[in-house]
């Protein structure tokens, strides 16, 4: 594997691809399928339909049985399909309803469904992800579909010395005591009460993150997994225009060693080449000296003329 291939290996809970797309061309899936041997990941073949009335929930008994002959858990396999029935069904079984009455997304929903839509066909299935083709389309990608449908945190991105991914509910307690060290909360808005802030935690995990694909994360030292600040990409109404605003805060043990410059510099470059986002926006209080500092070294420059102010922050933006 190349580095990158085992970086991204690490990440990986996709254990199995139940393959039921027989109808898409080799070539297009061609890069897709080494992938899925390079990674090790079992490629299970969904047997032909003898006959074309067989329910799917027939069809899932037996997706069921041959990932119980191999050792996999659901919540480890993602189905890709072409069958609009059959992805209706599996889809629906992650989504049934609780003890409440109320239905939605289980915190462990089991298999994911990535639904293949072929040109012209018109056809409408629910699923976690509805694609037109494969030729984009890698592990990571399916794994990031598969850890959605579950809930489990998406790993953004590493630098040198750490790594960036969604928050968890999990990670209130060291977000807490980040945010009570010295200074924290001097240019940055304290979190909620508890109870308030699970809450927000959870809303912003389903609607966020589900919708958009990136938000404000968590920083990790790579070493030790502790969590060491935030950063990431939130919108900002500017006079009538949403702008796409990066920010951080890094706890004081990690001040003054080039983590903040670090992390930033990699989101500036995911947002640009994963997210495809052409301007990025800051708005720094003036007494922040450290944070001027970062954006200077980043590139952002200061937007020029009282309009540009947001309250007593400066307005900096950058081109990508």
């Amino acid at each position: 594997m190349t580095p990158k291939q085992e970086m991204i290996c690490r990440q990986l809970v996709l254990r199995a691809v139940v393959w039921d797309a027989e109808d898409l061309d080799k070539n297009e899936r061609k890069k897709l399928e080494e992938e899925i041997q390079a990674f090790r990941i079992r490629r299970i073949q969904v047997k032909r339909r003898q006959n074309a009335a067989q329910q799917p929930h027939s069809v899932y008994n037996g997706i069921q049985k041959a990932l119980r002959e191999a050792g996999i858990s659901e919540k480890a396999a993602l189905l890709v399909t072409e069958d609009a029935a059959l992805a209706q069904y599996v889809y629906d079984c992650g989504n049934k309803k609780d003890s409440d009455g109320n239905s939605g997304r289980r915190k462990n929903a089991g298999m994911g469904v990535v639904f293949y839509e072929r040109s012209g066909s018109r056809a409408a299935a629910a699923a976690d992800m509805v694609v037109l083709g494969f030729e984009e389309i890698g592990v990571q990608f399916l794994d990031r579909v598969q850890k959605r449908r579950n809930r489990l945190p998406w790993i953004i991105l590493y630098t040198k010395r750490t790594y960036v991914r969604e928050i968890t509910v999990q990670d209130l307690d060291a977000l807490y005591a980040l945010y009570e060290e010295e200074g924290i909360t001097d240019y940055t808005e304290p979190l909620f009460e508890r109870e308030k802030e699970e809450l927000y935690t959870e809303s912003y995990i389903d609607h966020r993150y589900y919708y958009y694909g990136y938000g404000m994360w968590v920083v990790c030292d790579t070493k030790t997994g502790a969590l060491i600040g935030r950063a990431g990409i939130e919108h900002r109404e500017v006079e009538g225009e949403v702008c796409m605003e990066l920010g951080y805060v890094i706890g004081t043990a990690y001040q003054r060693q080039g983590y903040a410059t670090e992390v930033c510099a990699s989101i500036v470059a995911y947002a640009k080449e994963e997210l495809e986002i052409e301007q990025l926006h800051c708005f720094i209080h003036p007494n922040n000296k450290g944070s001027l500092r970062v954006a200077q070294k980043l590139g952002f420059t200061q937007c020029q003329g009282k309009e540009h102010r947001q309250g007593e922050l400066w307005h900096f933006s950058m081109e990508l």
